[in-house]
Parts: structure tokens; sequence; C-alpha cells
């Protein structure tokens, strides 16, 4: 359980992309399914996750979302307008869920932080 909630998921999705894309290996139905598989996973522990919270914890989940969603931006953009073949549907997908989840894993703590100290909203 410790290795779910300290691997940065966001991270894992970009990496992944980037992977394979350097690696040009062609994106058949098995790849995309295991991508699928890979997204929902982030998304779900991202979401749990955030809902572990402390100091130390929501300052490094902050940290992480502006980061991957910095990365996230830059490969993108590269793969828009760096390449020929464009942003495939892939990884559009990929890289939106990297954004969704470091738009809402900061929320759902912010949220999990008021609720244990009993703060109003």
């Amino acid at each position: 359980m410790r290795f779910i909630t300290a691997l940065p998921w966001n991270f894992v999705i970009v990496a992944s992309l980037i992977g394979l894309h350097q690696t040009h290996t062609p994106v058949n139905d098995l790849i995309e399914k295991g991508l699928f598989i890979l997204y929902l996973c982030a998304l779900i522990f991202g979401f749990v996750n955030s809902s572990n919270i402390s100091h130390h914890n929501f300052t490094l989940l902050i940290i992480r979302s502006i980061a991957s969603v910095a990365i996230a931006s830059g490969f993108s953009s590269y793969l828009w307008w760096g390449t020929e073949e464009g942003l495939s549907f892939i990884y559009a997908i990929g890289l939106a869920i990297v954004m969704v989840n470091a738009v809402i894993s900061p929320i759902n703590s912010f949220k999990t932080a008021l609720r244990d100290f009993h703060a109003p909203e």
C-alpha cells in the first residue's frame, strides 16, 4: 500500500508516453488497452493518495501537480507542433488525465484537510 501512495502517478503516465514516443513503438490494440488501464489506475490512485494529507504531503502534492502540468503541457506542445504525426488520441487522453488529476487532487486534499480540522468551507 505504501508503494501506491508514494508513487507520483502523473509522472508515470507522462514518462510512459514519452518513452513510447522516443522508442517509436507503434500503438496497437494491446498497448492501447494497457495505457487505458494505466490511465484509470493513475486517476484512482492519485485521487486516493490526495486524501492522505499532512503538511508535507500537501506541499509535495502541489509541487508534483505543478511539475506534471508543466511537463505534460510541454510534451503535448512538442507533439502538436514539433512532430509530423501530431497529437494522437491515446496521447491526448493520457495528457488530459494528467491535467485532470493535477487539478482534482489538490482540491480533494484541501477539502479533506478542511473536514479533518472541522473548519468551515
